[in-house]
């Protein structure tokens, strides 16, 4: 049947309650008052009934590693872990894959200390456990890895491994790595690691698509496959994962929407000659047109890094007096900066839209002066990822340039003030600021970075409406989005960053039949109700892709 009519949805907070969507091979036919229904005009049309429950767009979430995501489905998760004793009995349960590697994700650093440096994690915390197999453990961030002796000598690294540009790697007094890798040095212990077959890195992303199809997400943008991943995450999301993707497309197995964005460079040291060399090998952008489910038309470059490892470029200094600089190629800030436009101008001027992460301040004024200098930036849409703390003058820029800001209210919710120490409680308390940013004019987006936080888009709604911390769920501030504003970041504002707003990312006539039904109707007034609710069906072009009617 190619037909379908909603019946009693609540569409607030993007319109009225109780509403019809009426839905013909695959499009949204019309939405029409529930009260103005006739259903013997629509007799020949399966019947959906929501039962006064939430009806939203499907979900976009426009910054999550959907490889790396399925990926970590198969890892051993450290996430939850608070202690160095429960860090280490998780780890007790580890197998090997089949690689011959144990591979970890999800330890936070901040919730406990270990033997090495200042208290930071070190092999010999792992090798007490395991010592007779190599072992890789990503952290919660993506920025870090953790590593057994056994690890470290397969990878060839001793007190005499120059650290990589843009990465390093965490040393005791005698100048021995500790086993605590940084930035782009995870990439010398990925290269050790026995690559996939391309039978693992579609299962990666077929895994991750039914996860995120369960849970109501139609829709993604995977930042980051290509040479570059050596150095993110577990490193295998080479241009393999890249033809993984595309065969899927081809074979009508990818139902959800992607874009996918080209990484070169990775973490660190990312050199305009690279970036060059790769996107002429590749050719052009792909973009699949309307109603399509792949595209790959971004390029991402890591401009910086993160403030826990003092590595996001920022003016006003550290605790430890440093200000950090940009990770791209480079040995003085002047060359860095050099080398940024040179990058951004490699991918620009052959038609790529670029989002980088530029988290420090002065990250983002240098990746703004670079789209500036380029000559190239109308109408590609450019953004800033992450954003973190971006100063009120450069807002201001970005509406001029039509430069977005995709960031991540969850990740926000979660570190809460453990980076206070960094960074000072201003700073930190006041970062993300997506409100100020709407009103100089802005377009946000809000995202997962999954796996690096869980996919979970209620959550994100959550925290951009209420500011809270998750060790503090009273704070907020005036940065908070109002409902409309924290959807829309989720739905057509993450359509946008795709070039695909005309047709997808809101219940309207024409636009994609693309939606997900949660199991009661949200009180907006209560921004944490939204996590209770459950997604009993999403849809993707009209189809029933999760869930459904008995």
């Amino acid at each position: 049947m190619s037909s379908q009519i909603i019946i009693n949805a609540d569409l607030t907070p993007l319109g009225p309650q109780q509403q019809a969507i009426v839905i013909n091979r695959g499009r949204i036919l019309t939405v029409i008052p529930m009260a103005e229904l006739v259903l013997s005009d629509f007799a020949d049309s399966e019947l959906v009934d929501a039962g006064g429950s939430t009806v939203l767009p499907g979900i976009d979430d426009s910054h999550l590693h959907g490889y790396e995501f399925g990926r970590s489905l198969t890892a051993h998760d450290l996430r939850e872990a608070t202690s160095l004793l429960e860090f280490q009995d998780r780890l007790r349960s580890a197998r090997p894959e089949v690689n011959g590697w144990v591979r970890g994700f999800g330890w936070n650093g901040t919730f406990f200390s270990g033997t090495g440096p200042n208290g930071s994690l070190s092999a010999a915390d792992i090798d007490l456990v395991i010592s007779d197999v190599p072992v890789i453990l990503g952290d919660v961030s993506g920025h870090q890895a953790l590593c057994n002796t056994l690890a470290l000598r397969l990878a060839g690294v001793t007190s005499t491994t120059s650290d990589p540009s843009g990465g390093s790697f965490v040393r005791d007094e005698h100048g021995h790595p500790t086993g605590l890798v940084l930035e782009a040095a995870v990439g010398l212990i990925n290269d050790a690691i026995p690559p996939l077959s391309q039978a693992d890195q579609r299962f990666a992303i077929l895994a991750a698509q039914e996860s995120l199809l369960a849970q109501g997400i139609t829709a993604y943008t995977d930042p980051g496959l290509g040479p570059g991943s050596r150095t993110l995450m577990d490193g295998t999301g080479d241009l393999g994962a890249v033809d993984a993707y595309r065969g899927l497309d081809a074979e009508g197995a990818l139902t959800m929407r992607v874009n996918l964005m080209l990484l070169f460079g990775g973490l660190g040291g990312t050199k305009a000659e690279d970036v060059i060399s790769g996107l002429e090998q590749f050719g052009q952008p792909i973009r699949s047109g309307a109603f399509g489910h792949l595209d790959i038309s971004q390029v991402k470059v890591f401009a910086d890094g993160i403030p826990r490892s003092r590595t996001a470029w920022i003016s006003d200094p550290y605790d430890d007096h440093t200000c950090g600089h940009l990770q791209v190629a480079g040995d003085t800030d002047e060359e860095r900066v050099e080398e940024l436009k040179n990058i951004v101008h490699a991918a620009t001027s052959r038609g790529w839209q670029v989002g980088a992460h530029s988290i420090g301040d002065r990250t983002i004024t240098a990746f703004l002066d670079a789209i500036s200098s380029s000559g190239t930036w109308p109408g590609l849409r450019h953004y800033v990822i992450h954003g973190d703390l971006v100063l009120p003058s450069d807002l201001t820029r970005m509406a001029n340039m039509g430069i977005a800001l995709n960031t991540n209210p969850s990740i926000r919710w979660m570190v809460g003030r453990s980076v206070n120490s960094y960074i000072g409680e201003e700073r930190n308390l006041g970062k993300q600021p997506m409100q100020t940013a709407i009103k100089n004019g802005v377009r946000v987006m809000t995202s997962s970075d999954a796996p690096v936080m869980p996919p979970d888009w209620a959550t994100i709604i959550a925290a951009s409406m209420t500011r809270a911390l998750r060790t503090d769920p009273d704070y907020t501030d005036d940065e908070k989005l109002n409902s409309r504003q924290a959807v829309e970041a989720m739905t057509i504002n993450a359509a946008w960053q795709s070039h695909a707003e005309n047709w997808r990312g809101t219940l309207s006539e024409g636009m994609a039949a693309d939606l997900v039904i949660l199991d009661q109707a949200v009180d907006w007034s209560d921004p944490w109700s939204l996590t209770e609710a459950r997604v009993t069906t999403t849809m993707v072009d009209g189809k029933t892709v999760f869930g459904g009617q008995e």
